[in-house]
């Protein structure tokens, strides 16, 4: 099955049940409809602890934890399962493309091109500075490592409507935080490292992961260490940040969102003081509508969510 990357929301999308394959499963179904609620609205969430005895069986305890669907089904790739690549966009014939990405894209894997799932999207040629090549982010996979994992769904008797990834689910997040003609950055964290998105209008300008895990920052005995670590962290974030204002500078970025993390570690207040941009934290509350008495209110369970909920945010497109 290949990628279906969407990146934007949808009001006429009527919901989805993700399922993210980070570690273990986590499931959520969300209606996205809005016929009841402004937000949309959290069904049920579920999860299978990563020593589950296979993948099989713990993505069988999340469906049955979920019950009966009622939304087709998205998965959501492991990250470790794939790669992104920012590359210009070849002037070719649109059915051309797919075979201009598997040679531009050569050099960069180590298996064989005819192997690789490729999936992209167009990094907007609006808001830039000057005038220059059309860009391209291109999602990539090994094809058997793909069909490992959709063949995991069908012995669940679950049939996948699509898979994404991280990136594009995050973005689909980022456009209900949007102010009018203010663009978005979102920073998520969890302990493999910082997963960073700029996006106006569910576009996705920029998209960079930070391998540098701040979860260990309270077994650091050295202060120096400690703060070493968010020094580096915030500087790649002002990059990030100088890289659209540069390359885009009619995108306005002036708030940095940063999600709920699985502990916490103080990200908002040492980005804070590190960074010029105001920083604000998220509670998903405001962004979803939680069924009564959830845990879903708690950061920390949040945080596990986080990209699930994302991905059920995606347009039905």
């Amino acid at each position: 099955m290949p990628f279906s990357l969407k990146s934007a929301f949808s009001k006429g999308t009527t919901g989805w049940t993700a399922i993210d394959g980070q570690g273990g499963f986590l499931g959520v179904t969300v209606d996205t409809s809005r016929k009841i609620s402004k937000k949309p609205r959290v069904i049920k969430h579920a999860s299978a602890a990563p020593d589950a005895k296979s993948k099989l069986v713990g993505l069988q305890q999340v469906s049955r934890l979920l019950g009966e669907l009622g939304f087709p089904v998205i998965g959501l790739l492991d990250r470790s399962e794939y790669q992104i690549f920012l590359v210009d966009k070849a002037a070719v014939r649109p059915e051309e493309m797919l075979q201009s990405l598997r040679w531009t894209l050569s050099p960069m894997l180590d298996y064989p091109p005819a192997e690789a799932n490729i999936a992209w999207i167009d990094v907007p040629v609006k808001n830039i500075s000057i005038p220059r090549p059309q860009q391209l982010y291109v999602v990539v996979a090994k094809r058997s490592s793909v069909d490992l994992y959709t063949d995991v769904f069908e012995q669940a008797n679950l049939r996948l409507a699509a898979i994404d990834v991280r990136e594009t689910a995050q973005a689909n997040l980022a456009e209900l935080l949007e102010s009018p003609n203010s663009g978005v950055c979102l920073i998520y964290a969890d302990p493999a490292g910082l997963q960073i998105t700029i996006t106006l209008q569910g576009d996705l300008y920029l998209e960079r992961f930070i391998r540098e895990s701040l979860f260990d920052v309270d077994g650091i005995s050295s202060t120096d260490a400690r703060r070493e670590k968010f020094d580096r962290v915030a500087l790649e974030v002002q990059r990030s940040l100088d890289f659209v204002r540069r390359n885009f500078p009619s995108l306005i970025v002036d708030l940095v969102f940063v999600a709920p993390t699985q502990t916490d570690i103080g990200l908002r207040n040492e980005l804070s003081t590190r960074i010029l941009t105001p920083i604000q934290s998220i509670d998903l509350g405001e962004v979803f509508e939680w069924p009564a008495g959830s845990e879903l209110v708690k950061p920390e369970i949040q945080a596990l969510y986080f990209n699930a909920l994302a991905a059920a945010l995606r347009s039905g497109e």
